[in-house]
């Protein structure tokens, strides 16, 4: 496999920040890039421009099943452990540490079934559109709120002049509509209320003035845009 392609490169930092790789895959990615340092920048790239995904995902409490399954495998508090006396052998003390580490192997695989199992994506992590540059990077992402409310916000930050600004609309089969100024900054959003999207189209960025369009339309050139997603995708 040829590791000097650029777009291999990319391909594979996204794959390993997303944590898709094979573990044998990522075992070597991690080599390469232990001697490669501009692949080790390449992936910090990508881990800045996914955090705003990252955040967006709202904390999910682990059900109480899965508490009472690490309790019943860990065993009882160490309180409440006997202490071993001085004449319990060599064959006690080691039943013993034995039971304390099923306990911790149980424990761990209880964790770790409760992390394998799919569960239900929070309101929070839908993401409704995903706005690329010319280039088809992706530099905006537009995602639902547990409120029902819309954040839009930048995946990293964007180049932007200070007396110009980022201006967010809606093209749904009519002129476009002005959602707001968006922000520059990744994880900077513009929070809208539910329902402020059309149910399809496509949402657009366009560079305005600061302050925003002077005339209701865009009068700069139109920078990033990506389709709005279905309600049920």
């Amino acid at each position: 496999m040829k590791y000097d392609d650029p777009r291999l490169r990319d391909l594979l930092a996204g794959e390993y920040v997303m944590a898709t790789l094979p573990r044998r895959a990522r075992s070597r990615f991690e080599r390469l890039m232990a001697a490669d340092p501009a692949l080790a920048r390449l992936v910090a790239e990508w881990q800045e421009r996914l955090a705003p995904l990252d955040a967006a995902a709202a904390p999910v409490e682990p059900p109480a099943e899965i508490w009472r399954a690490v309790e019943r495998a860990i065993g009882p508090s160490p309180a409440a452990v006997r202490p071993v006396a001085a004449r319990e052998g060599w064959w006690e003390r080691l039943a013993l540490w034995r039971g304390l580490a099923f306990g911790a192997l149980a424990a761990a695989a209880a964790l770790l079934l409760y992390v394998a199992v799919p569960r239900p994506v929070p309101p929070a992590a839908a993401i409704l559109a995903v706005l690329t540059d010319a280039s088809g990077a992706p530099s905006f992402v537009a995602t639902r709120q547990p409120d029902g409310g819309i954040a839009v916000a930048a995946i990293r930050a964007q180049p932007l002049a200070a007396d110009r600004a980022f201006e967010l609309w809606a093209i749904a089969g009519g002129p476009p509509r002005s959602l707001g100024l968006v922000g520059r900054t990744a994880g900077q959003g513009l929070v809208l209320p539910q329902g402020a999207l059309p149910r399809d189209g496509v949402l657009a960025v366009s560079l305005e003035p600061a302050g925003g369009s002077p005339t209701g339309a865009p009068t700069g050139p139109v920078l990033y845009q990506g389709k709005i997603l279905p309600a049920d995708s």
